[in-house]
């Protein structure tokens, strides 16, 4: 009797466990859940920037999926409408941690939980520190993760451009007026460079949409050259880019952009943090937090190394003579 009994208690605690009734044991439990939200197509041409260095980087820490980790994926095709409610699907999943990149991602993402930690990686300076609760080295909320812009670093490529061509007296600066990061170009670059700023003047454009606009309303300004922020629609489309180099090429006018792509797609030069590097960064961010980290562990950090692009090849075709000093300085050079 007692041993059948046992046996019976025994069926009926594994039923219950199968069930939910009853805590699983460590052996039991499912593999740890990745959510990733992107505000991108599958195909996109950021995805290989982001999520594939970033899924490298977890494989090289021992997460591969489908064997040490489950992951779950969404993708918003670049419409930035769809970014909460597919939040939404992932937070309601229940993962042990998200990770997004973008300033719309990531603030759909912080809207969506206040629990599940999130990692971004990367997204502008501004937006972060905000999700962060206020501050990147003290994170109070849910939220850390690698900033890729800045207005310091935007000053630092404008004044390469100026190393480059110091004639210039009326510089374009292109910026994303729905970017809370750009609020402020291009005054705070302005004096960040002081006496040797030329005249920059502000033009904006939101994407491909209206870059023909932007780009007509620099000529009406007569900009000599055009600086182009750092940002997923203006800089990281590679259709807004080809725009921009083809306007500049027929008005024979040097671009120069923090977002590194587009030096090595025809730009003169581009300054800027290696946005793969950030993803990676990022993904050792999720294996802390899978064994066990807080977020407020784990401090936001800014870009502490950045890179520097020459193209000859667009210096040459601009009848530019470029200072050895600035090709000695650069970390690629492209002839």
């Amino acid at each position: 009797m007692t041993t059948r009994r046992s046996l019976l208690l025994r069926l009926t605690a594994l039923a219950l466990t199968a069930a939910g009734g009853l805590p699983a044991t460590q052996a039991q439990r499912p593999r740890p859940l990745l959510a990733i939200l992107s505000p991108a197509r599958p195909d996109a041409a950021v995805i290989a920037l982001v999520n594939e260095p970033f899924m490298q980087t977890l494989a090289r820490l021992g997460y591969r999926p489908g064997r040490d980790i489950d992951v779950v994926e969404r993708y918003a095709d670049g419409d930035e409408s769809r970014l909460p409610a597919l939040a939404g699907e992932l937070v309601a999943l229940q993962p042990q941690v998200l990770f997004t990149n973008t300033n719309a991602a990531a603030t759909a993402a912080a809207r969506a939980t206040r629990t599940i930690p999130i990692v971004v990686g990367p997204a502008g300076e501004y937006v972060l520190k905000d999700l962060a609760g206020g501050s990147l080295a003290r994170p109070t909320t849910n939220v850390t993760g690698f900033a890729l812009t800045s207005p310091d670093i935007d000053s630092k490529c404008i004044a390469l451009l100026l190393e480059a061509t110091p004639l210039l007296r009326r510089v374009g600066v292109m910026v994303n007026p729905d970017n809370p990061g750009m609020r402020e170009h291009p005054q705070r670059q302005a004096a960040a460079l002081g006496a040797q700023a030329p005249t920059l003047v502000r033009i904006e454009a939101t994407g491909l949409g209206d870059i023909d606009a932007a780009l007509a309303h620099a000529a009406a300004q007569q900009v000599q050259a055009l600086f182009v922020a750092d940002d997923s629609y203006i800089a990281g489309d590679p259709a807004a880019r080809r725009r921009v180099l083809a306007f500049a090429s027929a008005a024979r006018m040097p671009v120069v952009s923090s977002h590194l792509p587009y030096a090595r797609d025809g730009a003169l030069l581009a300054m800027g943090p290696s946005i793969p590097v950030l993803a990676a960064r990022a993904a050792g961010y999720v294996d802390r937090i899978l064994k066990g980290a807080r977020i407020a562990d784990l401090p936001g950090e800014l870009p502490s190394v950045l890179a520097t692009v020459v193209n000859r090849r667009a210096a040459r075709a601009l009848a530019l003579k470029l200072p050895p000093t600035l090709i000695a300085r650069a970390d690629e050079v492209i002839e």
